[in-house]
């Protein structure tokens, strides 16, 4: 330990000086001091190094070492740890996300930890699984939109693909040379029974939503047009084909100028056979148990989102809302809501 110290300073004690001058950080000015008093010989010993610089004589040696088998450059080079050892390895993670990224997602974090054992072969902690994907992957639990399971996914697909080519056909054979408008139409149920949904309260504490189970309810028949967002509705008690004949000859004497395509779901009094369809107005059925290709389902949503958990003392009330509600939406908000790609893309090749 005593023994005069057996380093070679390649640097010049003027490019030492002008080193230290510069040093950003402490640790590399105490290493650069450690090469000053080499250089000029006046600390030749580890201990006496150490003394000055109040540190061990074992983070002399290390320094020097490293001076010794990469020079100045290896001997102020900052290491960076290398961290703690992730939980899950990144290419599990990719797996992880990658199974986030399907829209049937997972309806607990429980059940991605079981996964995660099972197809990963990787056992974690619940806390580790919720950090990941809540705070670091930023997925959370949503509400899904509901589908049919009996939906079939290629006859939807066809439909999407197809429907421009439908448009072309309809209108080369009943348009009549008349201006051609793409409509969606659909019906919504508004009652008294009291409309569920989230709610915001700090952490920690259980939301409470005040419920009534009063009858009475109405139905709002509407159509929208997905390029415009112009809008038509009606108001029903019931829904059967006799409202639905009624809807069809109001909208009918509104848009007689035009010749109205309407997008419409299976429904069976859609299909009546008595249906008395005005020449200016077709259906375009969409495949069956498929509402969700139906954009006039994002508006009802949309019409329905500030009635959750309010109690109205009779239908009169409630109707007044609604309406309320209705008559607030214009046609660019309609059209956010509605303006779906595949619909508009296939409005206008059909129409150029």
């Amino acid at each position: 330990m005593a023994n005069k110290l057996q380093v070679q300073i390649q640097e010049t004690v003027e490019e030492l000086e002008h080193r230290l001058e510069r040093s950003a950080t402490a640790v590399n000015k105490e290493k650069l001091l450690v090469l000053y008093w080499l250089a000029t010989k006046k600390i030749q010993k580890r201990a006496e190094l150490a003394t000055m610089l109040k540190r061990d004589e074992s983070t002399i040696y290390r320094w020097l070492r490293a001076y010794k088998q990469g020079g100045i450059s290896e001997l102020l080079s900052i290491k960076k740890a290398p961290g703690k050892t992730p939980h899950i390895p990144p290419s599990v993670r990719e797996k992880l996300i990658k199974k986030l990224q399907e829209p049937q997602g997972e309806t607990s974090y429980g059940k991605l930890q079981l996964w995660l054992e099972k197809e990963c072969g990787i056992k974690v902690s619940y806390k580790v699984v919720h950090d990941l994907v809540h705070y670091k992957l930023k997925a959370d639990l949503k509400v899904p939109r509901p589908q049919s399971h009996k939906a079939n996914e290629e006859v939807q697909a066809s439909f999407k693909k197809k429907l421009c080519e439908l448009i072309k056909v309809m209108i080369k054979y009943f348009g009549n040379s008349k201006p051609v408008r793409i409509w969606c139409q659909d019906e919504s149920r508004f009652g008294l029974i009291t409309m569920e949904g989230r709610m915001i309260t700090l952490k920690g504490v259980k939301p409470i939503g005040k419920k009534q189970w009063k009858r009475g309810n109405f139905y709002i028949y509407g159509v929208v047009e997905p390029a415009t967002g112009e809008q038509y509705y009606q108001e029903f008690y019931q829904l059967n084909y006799n409202c639905f004949q009624e809807f069809l000859k109001g909208f009918g004497q509104k848009y007689s100028e035009n010749f109205n395509l309407v997008i419409m779901d299976n429904g069976s009094f859609h299909k009546a056979l008595l249906l008395d369809w005005d020449d200016h107005v077709m259906p375009i059925y969409l495949p069956a148990y498929s509402p969700e290709l139906n954009p006039i389902e994002r508006l009802w949503e949309h019409t329905k989102k500030d009635l959750k958990w309010e109690n109205y003392s009779s239908l009169d009330k409630l109707k007044e809302q609604v309406n309320t509600i209705i008559k607030s939406l214009t046609n660019e908000e309609v059209l956010s809501l509605c303006g779906w790609d595949y619909i508009l893309e296939a409005i206008l090749s059909a129409t150029s």
